[in-house]
Order: C-alpha cells, then sequence, then structure tokens
C-alpha cells in the first residue's frame, strides 16, 4: 500500500471515529436530558408533598412515580445504539493509529 492511501485510509478512519464518538455521546447527552427533564417535572408537579423522615412515601407519590417511570421506559431511546456508536468509534480510532504508524 502506498504511503498516500494508508495516510488517507488512516484520516478515513479517524473521522469515522471522532463521527461516531460524537454521535453516541449526543445520544447519551439528549437522554440524560429528557430524564432529567421528565423527573423534575414529577418533582414540581405538586411542590407541597416532599419527602420526609416521618412520611417516607406519601399518598399517591407511586401513581407519580409509575407514570415517571412509564414515560422514561417507553421512550424511543436506544441505550445499544449509542454503545455501539461509542465502540465504533474506539476500533476506528484504533485502526487509524495503527495505519498512521
Amino acid at each position: 500500500m502506498s504511503d498516500t492511501a494508508q495516510v488517507g485510509l488512516a484520516v478515513v478512519c479517524y473521522a469515522v471515529a471522532v463521527s461516531a464518538q460524537l454521535a453516541g455521546l449526543a445520544l447519551l447527552v439528549t437522554e440524560a436530558r429528557r430524564t432529567g427533564a421528565a423527573l423534575r417535572r414529577w418533582r414540581d408537579e405538586d411542590p407541597e408533598r416532599r419527602w420526609s423522615d416521618e412520611d417516607p412515601e406519601p399518598a399517591g407519590q407511586h401513581g407519580d412515580l409509575d407514570r415517571v417511570v412509564a414515560r422514561l421506559v417507553g421512550n424511543s431511546f436506544d441505550r445499544t445504539a449509542a454503545v455501539v456508536l461509542l465502540a465504533v468509534g474506539v476500533v476506528a480510532g484504533a485502526l487509524g493509529h495503527f495505519l498512521s504508524l
């Protein structure tokens, strides 16, 4: 393989690695924000109902929590896609590194 082709292939591998890792991180950040927003809505829904040492589970709390959990579990985020994108980024980066040696 010529030096020019090897450098070109290394650059392509690095570009794929960076793109895949950034896409995986974007998926994870999006999911974290969505989860945080759902939990904040649940917390702020009834500000008078607070957790306390005397009454650790106020009346009606389980129904609210069930709705939040159902909303979070039922979203379209696929954690496997984020893991695969991050793995592809690591493998492509390693391949680009070995090609550049």
